[in-house]
């Protein structure tokens, strides 16, 4: 038979990657299937009357219906699962980050501290930088409110007036 040679993989039991579903996969779903037809064999009554056998058929139905969303349930679950993971590592580094921007801005402030009190007193060398980092935090407020402000404006959302 052709591909059957040297160098050719064939796959008698029929569970090659069908669509490039995966062998274990197609696999399960073989055995899947195969388990279902014998449940079908072995519960369908030989004699009884007609209620009987409807409430046999929806019974199968009924299994066949939750084994299915199951199937299905399953697989979204653990694409949440994956994805959760990523987040929680995303989210660990983020605040890693945080902790090392926390102290580098230390440092440079006990960088900056140690230079003004080569030329100032201590005290003095303190007031000034403090000033300093007042007058940023100030000035970045301001700037800070006035972009908000014109955002708000932009979206045509009427910000409620407060103060100067």
């Amino acid at each position: 038979a052709r591909g059957a040679g040297r160098g050719h993989r064939t796959d008698p039991g029929g569970y090659g990657g069908i669509s490039g579903v995966p062998r274990r996969r197609a696999r399960r779903e073989h055995e899947h299937r195969a388990d279902r037809a014998r449940r079908e064999r072995e519960t369908m009554p030989q004699s009884g009357t007609a209620g009987e056998h409807i409430a046999d058929a929806v019974e199968q139905v009924t299994r066949e219906a939750s084994e299915l969303f199951r199937d299905r349930f399953q697989g979204v679950g653990d694409g949440l699962r994956s994805a959760a993971r990523q987040a929680g590592a995303g989210g660990a580094l983020l605040g890693g980050a945080g902790v090392c921007a926390l102290l580098a801005v230390g440092s440079a402030h006990r960088a900056a501290l140690r230079a003004l009190e080569s030329a100032l007193h201590p005290a003095q060398a303190a007031a000034v930088l403090t000033l300093a980092y007042a007058a940023g935090a100030g000035a970045m407020a301001r700037a800070g409110r006035d972009r908000l402000r014109a955002a708000g404006r932009a979206s045509g959302a009427r910000p409620e007036p407060t103060g100067p």
